[in-house]
């Protein structure tokens, strides 16, 4: 699994850099380097043009980059129902993350269709920018898990007609057939997007810019 680097300014850093005498430079060496901190990519690339960074056309408007505020609030929407699922009611998952997705193709993707978990909380922290103006969001979740009591009906809950925009594939706490295991905290860093059209998406194909990041630029929350 592919992995995004954000990095962590050094903790003695100042907020801007400042000028040293060369004597003084010569007497304590050569600076420290920023240090980063590895964070996994939600999933791998889906396949087909759809899955790469957006390209605007000649003549078209180009998007606004993401919002900081407005990103992270997307990747914790995102990932509550990328971690959330239901083997009783399987299509309910991808019927959530379609709207979600840039390329709806990834809706079945990072999981196999069995088991029963819930994302309990989210916490959206560090964001890495993109050449695109997109944002990549480090969001940690604490996942309650599942386990039997019963083997698995024959049948399962059929499709909901509710407004994939407002709906979730988090299942209630609790259900028949099953009781509440273990919680344990996970990572993600989904990349987010801005369309033409205004609306946000993830891009699962996106990646962080190659260029080194400034070691003393503040990666702090709009306001």
């Amino acid at each position: 699994m592919a992995a995004a680097l954000i990095p962590r300014p050094s903790p003695d850093a100042p907020d801007q850099p400042a000028r040293e005498h060369p004597r003084r430079s010569a007497r304590r060496g050569p600076r420290r380097a920023a240090t980063t901190l590895p964070i996994p990519v939600v999933a791998p690339t889906a396949p087909g043009p759809e899955a790469g960074p957006p390209h605007p056309g000649p003549g078209s408007e180009v998007p606004a980059p993401v919002g900081e505020l407005e990103g992270a609030a997307f990747a914790g929407r995102f990932v509550a129902e990328f971690l959330s699922w239901d083997e009783d009611n399987p299509a309910r998952r991808a019927q959530a993350l379609r709207i979600l997705l840039r390329d709806p193709r990834g809706a079945t993707l990072g999981w196999s269709g069995a088991g029963r978990q819930r994302v309990e909380v989210v916490l959206p922290g560090r964001t890495l920018r993109t050449d695109c103006g997109g944002l990549i969001v480090e969001v940690t979740a604490r996942v309650l898990h599942f386990q039997r009591t019963y083997p698995r009906p024959d049948t399962v809950t059929a499709p909901t007609d509710t407004d994939p925009a407002a709906m979730s594939c988090c299942p209630p706490p609790s259900g028949p057939g099953w009781a509440p295991g273990e919680s344990s905290w996970t990572r993600l860093a989904p990349p987010v997007v801005r369309l033409a059209t205004g609306e946000l998406k993830i891009d699962l194909g996106l990646r962080p810019s190659q260029r080194p990041a400034h070691p003393h630029r503040s990666r702090g929350m709009q306001r």
